[in-house]
């Protein structure tokens, strides 16, 4: 496994300094690139996928006002032209502020890109959690890094990495509500292996507007649909029939769901076809 960068523990003052020496640095032009704005690239592998229009309005007006202060930071890309590493709100703001020619650093080549993007998005603390997740597992694939390892190298602990990690195998369905604040973490983690057909209307109504305790899902109060296993013939059968995958769940009552799987839109309408008839 390779070394952690102790540089990169430090955040991007490693690179870019205070701000004082940073002024200092763009006005004395001290290892400044000045890159016009056509030849700079956005990583389309850069972590945040979102970008607050208002605050980049705002950020605008204050490039306009002021210049750009905080310089960017690149990467080579080929002869005369450059991929964005870190200060894509600043690259955003700066078009709408119409500067031509933007002050930039090259990143040294011993720093991974991906790492001081990362590191420059979590401390602006408004990386959505999907983003941040998404983030952690491709520089763990790239690597090879531990969580351990990981934590050191972006400042955080290494139980945040590893249950963040752990949402990415959420369902679908409740990763969107905890993406957007629906749910919290301690509910994401409550929920890991879980679908919305493992539970009965209520509680998953209760679930979708953030209505229940964290404790009940963690203690199963709340009454939820089972998925018996001597159901498995009666769905290969249901299955059979209708020429698509089913799950049958029901609870205590004997009230539950039939769930029909299909892969594409031509399998719906087939399907609401077959159904009708």
């Amino acid at each position: 496994m390779m070394a952690i960068n102790k540089k990169l523990g430090k955040g991007l003052s490693s690179l870019l300094g205070n701000k004082k020496d940073v002024k200092s640095n763009i006005k004395e032009n001290k290892g400044l690139l000045l890159v016009p704005l056509e030849k700079i690239y956005r990583d389309e592998e850069q972590p945040r996928k979102e970008f607050d229009q208002e605050k980049i309005n705002e950020l605008s007006q204050s490039i306009k006002k002021n210049g750009l202060i905080q310089p960017l930071i690149l990467s080579k890309r080929d002869t005369d032209t450059y991929t964005l590493v870190a200060g894509e709100r600043r690259w955003r703001a700066a078009q709408k502020a119409e500067l031509k020619i933007l002050p930039s650093l090259l990143l040294p080549e011993d720093l991974d890109k991906d790492e001081i993007s990362l590191i420059e998005n979590i401390q602006r603390e408004d990386l959505k959690i999907s983003e941040e997740a998404l983030a952690y597992q491709r520089l763990i694939d790239k690597n090879n890094y531990t969580h351990e390892s990981l934590s050191q190298i972006v400042g955080k602990s290494r139980s945040h990495i590893t249950n963040l990690l752990r949402i990415l195998t959420l369902d679908v369905f409740f990763f969107n509500l905890l993406n957007y604040g629906v749910i919290t973490m301690g509910h994401a983690r409550a929920l890991v292996g879980k679908t919305p057909g493992d539970f009965d209307e209520k509680t998953l109504a209760l679930i979708t507007k953030g209505k229940i305790s964290v404790r009940d899902l963690e203690t199963n109060k709340r009454k939820k649909l089972v998925h018996e296993p001597n159901l498995v013939q009666e769905e290969k059968n249901l299955s059979s029939t209708i020429g698509f995958k089913t799950k049958i769940t029901y609870n205590k009552k004997g009230q539950g769901n039939i769930r029909i799987f299909y892969e594409n839109l031509e399998q719906y309408n087939f399907l609401v076809n077959k159904l009708k008839n």
